[in-house]
């Protein structure tokens, strides 16, 4: 009978230990897999690097590469181990379907946050029901773009055209998830024919191209 418990108590240790052994190296090689995809390959016609403060500047024909985003530019100063880094002169940021241009980029990789400054325009790529281009842009001064969820704020100037839509705002948050844009700060929404509508706050659901606007609200109607 002992014999009986002891087998069965060391058959339990075995399936124990073998199911931890798995799902260890299920861990380690998830892991592994993890650190080679947040891996960032940088490129430049010319690179120095400070070991005394951990910086490297890289100038001419720069190209970041980060999962499936494609950074260019002129310029970039980057902090090593904080992974910060100042990009200037002819910026372009490409990511599948959006595509932003800008005069100055503070780039934070590891929280996968970039804060552009300046002649920002940003193209949002789209399809409409019927399978017809219905892309957004976005024409601002100071965007902040997580391109692990490509949730955005515009602020300084903005304006978002979208098909039949001319917006303008002070400052414009948009939620990927939800497929909306908040806006704030003397709102006005045109639109083609003739109408449009003014108020202290907004939010346009892109997909049914609904608006809900409140605070002050003006409307006007264009007559035939």
């Amino acid at each position: 009978m002992k014999n009986c418990k002891k087998f069965r108590f060391n058959r339990f240790l075995i399936t124990f230990f073998g199911l931890f052994l798995i799902i260890f190296l299920s861990f380690c090689a998830s892991a592994q897999e993890e650190k080679k995809e947040s891996e960032v390959n940088i490129q430049a016609d010319l690179v120095t690097y400070d070991k005394s403060t951990d910086k490297m500047v890289f100038e001419g024909n720069v190209i970041i590469i980060q999962e499936d985003i494609t950074l260019t530019a002129q310029g970039a100063d980057f902090d090593v181990d904080k992974k910060i880094g100042q990009i200037k002169g002819d910026i372009k940021l490409v990511q599948s379907d959006i595509t932003i241009t800008g005069e100055t980029l503070e780039a934070f990789l590891n929280d996968k946050k970039y804060i552009f400054q300046e002649k920002i325009i940003l193209v949002q790529e789209r399809k409409d029901k019927e399978d017809k281009e219905d892309n957004i842009t976005w024409n601002c001064n100071n965007l902040e773009i997580f391109t692990d969820t490509q949730d955005l704020t515009a602020a300084g100037e903005v304006k978002i055209f979208k098909k039949d839509y001319t917006i303008t705002a002070g400052v414009a948050v948009y939620n990927d998830k939800d497929q909306k844009i908040t806006l704030t700060g003397k709102v006005r929404i045109d639109e083609e024919g003739g109408r449009w509508i003014t108020g202290e706050k907004a939010v346009f659901y892109i997909d049914s191209e609904r608006l809900e606007v409140e605070g002050n609200v003006r409307s006007g109607i264009k007559l035939d």
